[in-house]
C-alpha cells in the first residue's frame, strides 16, 4: 500500500510540478521501469507455468504434433498410377 501511495505522489508530481525540460527524461525512465516490470512479470509467469503437471506439456506437444501431421497429410499429392498395359480402345 505504501508503494501505491508513493506511485500516486510521483504521478501527481509528474503531472503538476515537473518542468518540460525534465519530462523527456522522466518519460524514458518510466518506459524503462515499465519494461523491466513486464520482464519480471513474464519470468514469474513462466515459473508458474512450469509448476503445472507434466501431462499438460505432453498434451500440448501431442496437439501440436497432430496439427502438424494433419497439415502434412493435407499437402500430400495423390499417387499417379502408371498403366503398363495398352488401353483396349486405343488401336495403333
Amino acid at each position: 500500500m505504501v508503494y501505491f501511495i508513493i506511485g500516486i505522489l510521483i504521478l501527481l508530481f509528474y503531472v503538476f510540478a515537473v518542468p518540460a525540460s525534465i519530462k523527456g527524461t522522466l518519460n524514458i525512465l518510466t518506459i524503462v521501469l515499465l519494461l523491466v516490470a513486464l520482464i519480471i512479470l513474464f519470468a514469474l509467469g513462466l515459473f508458474q507455468i512450469f509448476k503445472l503437471p507434466s501431462e499438460f506439456f505432453v498434451g500440448i506437444f501431442l496437439m501440436i504434433l497432430t496439427v502438424w501431421a494433419l497439415r502434412d497429410i493435407e499437402r500430400l499429392k495423390p499417387k499417379v498410377r502408371r498403366r503398363d498395359f495398352v488401353d483396349e480402345n486405343h488401336y495403333e
